[in-house]
């Protein structure tokens, strides 16, 4: 062939760039839904909660005889509680609530877990109260699920809208999930919660009552003299954990009722992580999954706030992807590569020249 002496004509790059252009619309085109990592585990934890769910809400309707508010409840989960109660301690949003009962909050959480490096048989603390039981149901769904071993410190006390009725706080419901053997997952040891871990900001009736449901459950009750004292007694059961998963508003999180931490994954060192069970994990480079604020985590992850009705379990963003055909990408760039590669080196538009005259002679 006959080797390019000039310059490449410049019907030549627009018939080039006409073919790139179709190639181009052809796989923009070839988006087709995919199955994401970690379906089987998502799919797997988002079952196991609704079925954790129902379980709860025959009891909440037919042991405890507690009535569903349907305007403040309105998927009738039976997973929201009493805007306040004697034992309710600190301010939560019913959005927040709302947003934890859907289950597949719980493969958003499978997510996290495998970003912070959390895999089968590994121990993971576990520091929370009864704000969010749905989401509590969830942590230990996801537990089941990926095997793994949760040492779990409970502060009874929750914020508006949780586990805050009595017969259906959140140790109890921890009892009614156990005696139904879906998992025997318990919590190690539970404080009183409230503004310093020892049932402060909450009434002498609701103190005796969060006493009474612990010691009648066998779950160890400690009264810390201080949130620093509380926190050091959960780090020595977390001594052996690999990361942390905090839940909902316990003190011992950030170590001051004032500190709102962010609700994120934290990996390194935050400057306002406080001096919490929060920041001794990060100090010890251990990472931490942080939620006190649902909703944020849920618009991370592709989740609806406060979803009326609940979404269907395997569907959305989590469970799958959108991709485009990889070998037909293949294909197309090794034609434009070679197509490239002739109208570089020879000079192609001397024989579409020579073609035309060799037309012409012969008319």
């Amino acid at each position: 062939m006959r080797r390019r002496q000039g310059k490449v004509n410049c019907w030549v790059i627009t018939v080039l760039a006409v073919i790139a252009l179709v190639f181009f619309f052809v796989e923009s085109n070839s988006k087709h839904l995919v199955r994401s990592r970690l379906y089987e585990e998502k799919f797997n934890a988002a079952r196991t909660s609704a079925k954790a769910f129902e379980i709860v809400r025959n009891y909440r309707q037919n042991k405890v005889d507690l009535p569903i508010d349907s305007v403040n409840d309105p998927n009738g989960t039976g997973l929201i509680g009493l805007h306040f109660s004697n034992i309710t301690y600190g301010r939560s949003d019913l959005s927040d609530g709302l947003t934890t009962t859907n289950p597949n909050f719980g493969a958003a959480l499978i997510e996290m877990l495998y970003r912070i490096g959390i895999r089968s048989n590994d121990t993971i603390a576990v520091n929370w109260d009864g704000t969010y039981p749905a989401l509590n149901i969830e942590v230990l769904a996801v537990a089941k699920t990926l095997a793994l071993f949760p040492v779990i410190v409970t502060a009874q006390s929750g914020g508006m809208w949780g586990a805050n009725y009595q017969g259906l706080t959140w140790l109890e419901i921890e009892q009614v999930l156990r005696d139904s053997g879906l998992w025997n997952f318990k919590s190690a040891l539970a404080t009183l919660g409230g503004e310093a871990d020892d049932g402060r900001g909450i009434s002498p009736e609701g103190r005796d009552l969060l006493l009474n449901i612990a010691e009648s459950l066998g779950v160890p009750i400690f009264i810390p003299e201080s949130i620093s004292d509380g926190v050091a007694k959960r780090m020595k059961l977390f001594s052996e954990c690999k990361a942390l998963v905090a839940v909902g508003l316990p003190v011992t999180n950030s170590g001051d009722h004032l500190l709102r931490l962010p609700s994120r994954i934290f990996t390194d060192r935050h400057t306002r992580a406080g001096n919490g069970v929060v920041a001794q994990f990060l100090n010890n480079r251990r990472p931490v999954i942080h939620i006190a604020k649902p909703s944020r985590v849920a618009l991370d992850y592709r989740l609806p706030v406060a979803p009326v009705p609940i979404p269907v379990i395997g569907k959305g963003r989590l469970y799958y992807e959108r991709r485009y055909s990889v070998p037909l990408a293949l294909i197309f760039s090794l034609i434009i590569i070679i197509l490239l590669f002739i109208t570089v080196r020879y000079e192609v538009e001397y024989y579409f020249k020579a073609k035309s005259q060799e037309e012409g002679n012969a008319v």
